[in-house]
């Protein structure tokens, strides 16, 4: 059973890499990054299989230094509950990912981890949210990141 299992993520890496490279010009992310952003999301989702969680956006993929900031924002529903999931190639550690409202009000913050963050939220209100995603070890001038949502 762990070998169908563990074939499952390569299978699951290797289309998200590919769907990571097919991406517009401008977000495209290059070969080996996507491999390993693919690679680091399919271990992470891996690690929460079992737990009714569904991928209801992403990988949103993309560059930073460590002095920026990326925003990505999302409709989320009152009542869903939300995973968000980032990781980021092997030039840094995890992303830091915090939830603002609308009108910038912080809703939640989660420190990255060595190998992926995860952010657990329930939002108050059915609307949009802005999802702000930093690289706080980026050990180049720019790392690569990405980010998949999932809901229950």
């Amino acid at each position: 059973m762990a070998w169908r299992f563990m074939d499952w993520r390569r299978l699951a890496a290797g289309l998200m890499a590919g769907w990571l490279m097919l991406a517009p010009a401008a977000a495209q992310v290059p070969d080996p990054f996507a491999r390993q952003l693919a690679q680091k999301l399919a271990n992470a989702e891996g690690a929460f299989s079992g737990s009714g969680f569904v991928l209801g956006a992403g990988p949103f993929a993309a560059s930073l230094s460590e002095a920026e900031t990326a925003r990505l924002t999302l409709t989320l529903r009152a009542g869903e509950i939300y995973r968000l999931v980032g990781v980021c190639d092997a030039d840094c550690g995890a992303p830091e990912l915090s939830l603002r409202s609308g009108d910038s009000a912080p809703i939640a913050r989660a420190a990255p981890t060595p190998d992926a963050t995860v952010l657990d939220l329930r939002v108050p209100f059915t609307g949009a949210y802005q999802v702000e995603i930093t690289l706080p070890r980026c050990a180049v001038r720019q790392c690569w990141y990405a980010v998949n949502v999932y809901s229950r």
